[in-house]
């Protein structure tokens, strides 16, 4: 009888420590699942979003190897771009890559200013070389609960006419044309002297094929893959914005990161936004030519000084809101 005890002890014990050894295999293996991130944004595949999305992520695996899942979800499969940023601030969502921020802050809008950037490298110098300004600009995103992971860039926006070259700002008098729904824009097309309609962007091909609007502007890329030269016939080279975009975390799913992770990630979505600058630019220069090629007529001796007045007008209308010495520092950073 007393072997017998001494036998079912033994058993329990070994049933106990082989129990307390499943428990830390188990343990160790969760620790060692991957982290998710999932990252949204509404553009196809071929957009510079989704190649800033898919560098980030090959950037991220050669320091993180699998200890971080990215998961990206392009074409809007996750609703639109101001669900994404409710999203990541509920937690139900980790990234996005979009341009909403004169919608996060009203004095992010200082960047969607037309004119405001002397060239693409005076952006650069704002948005990308990790000045005073910039920190700044990156603080107001925490501030509202978003980690600003990089600023992206869409391409400098032209506008594109039916029956008149625009080389002047004076040209813009009179003319009907679509602008997106951005305050500031509406400020300045109005100073110029345009008749400036804000329209949902799914509305604008048929809008210029049935004559409700005559013009319109955006990037080459969208102008070519919107098809607009079939009913747009001169491309005017205004560069009259280059309004950003930018790569967002949440602040609630960046603070529980571990602090090597969220270092290979500033590391690797800086990399990867270089990358999709460099990508985005090339591409809108080329398909200036594609749309000559398509047949529109494009105009280049465009005086885009003519375009400062009417701009500064707009400042001057929301340098209450934005704040006067921020507009002062973007115009004025080298």
């Amino acid at each position: 009888m007393k072997k017998v005890k001494t036998f079912c002890v033994g058993i329990v014990c070994l049933s106990l420590l082989t129990l307390i050894g499943m428990s830390g295999f188990l343990g160790t293996y969760a620790e060692a699942a991957p982290m998710v991130m999932r990252i949204g944004h509404a553009m196809p595949t071929a957009h510079g979003y989704h190649i800033w999305a898919e560098k980030f992520k090959e950037e991220l695996a050669k320091t993180m190897k699998d200890r971080v899942d990215v998961q990206i979800f392009p074409n809007g499969q996750l609703g639109k771009e101001t669900e994404y940023l409710e999203g990541m601030r509920m937690g139900t969502l980790d990234a996005s890559i979009l341009g909403r921020h004169g919608q996060v802050d009203i004095r992010l809008e200082v960047l969607n200013f037309p004119m405001i950037y002397r060239d693409q490298k005076h952006q650069d110098v704002i948005l990308r070389q990790n000045s005073k300004l910039q920190q700044d600009l990156d603080n107001i995103f925490y501030e509202k609960g978003y980690k600003c992971l990089g600023w992206g860039v869409l391409g400098d926006r032209h506008v594109t006419t039916k029956d008149r070259a625009v080389r002047k700002a004076s040209d813009l008098k009179g003319l009907d044309i679509r602008i997106p729904n951005v305050p500031v824009f509406l400020a300045a097309f109005k100073a110029w002297g345009a008749n400036p309609t804000p329209l949902d962007f799914t509305e604008v091909y048929s809008a210029l094929q049935q004559g409700v609007i005559k013009a319109q502007e955006n990037p080459p890329e969208i102008i070519y893959t919107s098809r607009f030269y079939e009913v747009q016939k001169y491309l005017c080279l205004t560069a009259h914005s280059d309004m950003p975009c930018q790569f967002l975390v949440g602040r609630n799913y960046w603070e529980k990161l571990p602090k090597d992770v969220q270092e290979a990630m500033m590391k690797a979505a800086t990399t990867a936004r270089d990358y999709h600058v460099k990508v985005v630019r090339e591409a809108n220069a080329k398909l200036v030519d594609e749309l000559e090629k398509k047949g529109m007529i494009i105009i280049r001796d465009v005086d885009r000084k003519s375009f400062v007045p009417g701009a500064e007008e707009a400042y001057r209308q929301f340098e209450d809101k934005i704040g006067k010495d921020l507009i002062r520092r973007v115009q004025e950073a080298k």
